[in-house]
């Protein structure tokens, strides 16, 4: 931590000075630009390895001890490292905020006063997917929590693009179809904001790109909310034994039926099922 606080200070100053650069071999504009980009991409790589800013949260610390067991037998060496993995979620999140955020900054110090410009629609939709997506999967990870339910993220790390690629059972399609359209429309962006020549004006993606980036969110959202989901047992073993029993003989009923002589009676015990019918 000591190390880290002292890499931000010192990124820090440099941002302080960049002013006092002499213009004559370089814009001070851009220097600052620059600088504040860097401390913004370094302290969000600092804060993703080595804190949980970008890791799902551990809710059964047994089942975690045992995925950790289980990986150090199977690979017959202890882990040095025993941290959760990462959050394809939360890696989105802070992506597209470091990205817009430095966008921001490149172009109002470089290129205008961006105060001056209309509302970004682009910058809107994209923020607005990487919330909704990590607000969504959230409540998904609260509900399983109180479910007790056991959960693929209670595992130990496997790296950063197997642990956002996967789930339960390996790489699996609709993680790896929303991390493509996310890259995509991010390298897009990017290659938009240094294009623009003057003004402060933040870039427009393509209603197709918003849609697609959009559809594969809502797609892993909902491939999502199945991962953990338990799996449909059997039907118990009593219902089967209930099945098979052969059903108990109903109790005799006891009827008298009358004979030729109103005086005599006879007594007939017959089964409940062939009882005959009043008045017979």
């Amino acid at each position: 931590m000591k190390r880290f606080l002292l890499v931000f200070a010192a990124a820090f100053v440099a941002v302080a000075l960049s002013g006092c650069a002499d213009k004559a071999t370089y814009d001070g504009h851009y220097t600052q630009a620059f600088s504040i980009i860097g401390v913004i991409l370094v302290l969000s790589t600092l804060l993703g390895v080595y804190t949980n800013m970008l890791r799902d949260e551990i809710t059964d610390c047994d089942q975690f001890d045992e995925e950790v067991l289980k990986v150090q037998r199977r690979t017959k060496t202890k882990l040095l490292s025993k941290k959760s993995p990462y959050s394809l979620a939360k890696t989105q999140f802070a992506a597209w905020t470091a990205i817009i955020a430095s966008s921001y900054i490149y172009l109002s110090l470089t290129k205008g006063d961006c105060a001056d410009g209309a509302i970004n629609k682009t910058a809107l939709v994209l923020m607005g997917i990487g919330t909704g997506i990590l607000t969504a999967s959230a409540i998904m990870d609260k509900r399983e929590a109180l479910d007790n339910r056991p959960r693929h993220q209670n595992r130990p790390s496997k790296g950063f693009f197997l642990d956002i690629l996967s789930d339960d059972n390996g790489v699996s399609i609709h993680r790896f179809q929303n991390f493509v359209w996310t890259a995509i429309a991010m390298i897009v962006y990017v290659m938009k904001v240094a294009h623009v020549q003057t003004g402060c004006v933040m870039p427009e993606l393509s209603d197709t790109l918003l849609a697609l980036t959009g559809i594969s969110g809502v797609t892993f959202l909902t491939m999502r909310a199945s991962e953990n989901k338990p799996t449909v047992e059997s039907a118990p073993e009593e219902n089967a034994v209930a099945a098979n029993a052969v059903a108990p003989v109903p109790a005799p009923v006891s009827i008298t039926v009358p004979g030729g002589n109103p005086i005599e009676a006879i007594s007939t015990t017959v089964p409940a099922s062939n009882s005959p019918a009043s008045g017979a």
